[in-house]
């Protein structure tokens, strides 16, 4: 009995664990809709709305699934069926997870591609942002994916007078450095979290 009390609490840990997996992603992937939603965001050139979207709902499906960890987990021999169920659950959830991040890894091999075909259909909130961007090192000013191609009139690109290069490599260059950001917080929060101690996702 105290060996079977004991493997509860493991199970508990590690589905505490879980339960915060799935929360952190349905809590990032509402904050990061709402801001797409007012437009302008330079990250949807990495990590597109509709896998936000995708990433929010397997967060949810994450939490929802953990409810039949809870409940099969509180006994495990009288409720074996619901605890099975929920293993099968799991097992499925990660696999989307995995799915979710093949697409964002693939999407990477194509970068240059993929981003000359979406910019004409990009909200014009979204050029403008990466036309204007002065926070990335090295890179200034910029009108349209290359130059005269797909300008947005607005701010220096508006003038007639001034003549800016394309912002191709900014945009390439933005998602290099968003992504090996990306990665670096994921390692970071992994060594806190074996430390014991939490970590603030800033991205």
């Amino acid at each position: 009995m105290a060996n079977l009390r004991r493997q509860q609490y493991y199970y508990f840990f590690f589905l505490t664990i879980y339960i915060l997996t799935g929360a952190g992603a349905l809590i990032l992937g509402n904050v990061w809709l709402s801001q797409a939603a007012a437009g302008g965001a330079p990250r949807e050139a990495v990590i597109s709305r509709q896998i936000e979207q995708a990433g929010t709902i397997i967060g949810g499906v994450v939490v929802g699934t953990a409810v039949f960890g809870v409940v099969g987990g509180a006994a495990p021999i009288k409720l074996k069926v619901i605890l099975t169920s929920f293993i099968f659950m799991l097992i499925g959830a990660m696999l989307a997870e995995l799915g979710l991040g093949g697409v964002i890894w693939f999407k990477t091999l194509r970068m240059r591609s993929l981003y000359q075909s979406q910019w004409p259909i990009w909200p014009d909130t979204l050029k403008i942002a990466f036309q204007d961007m002065t926070s990335l090192a090295g890179y200034g000013q910029c009108c349209g994916y290359t130059q005269f191609t797909g300008v947005v009139l607005s701010g220096a690109c508006a003038d007639p007078n001034q003549q800016f290069d394309g912002c191709e490599e900014k945009v390439s260059a933005f998602a290099d450095g968003y992504l090996r950001k990306l990665n670096d917080e994921e390692r970071y929060i992994r060594i806190r979290n074996k430390e014991g101690r939490t970590y603030t996702n800033v991205i």
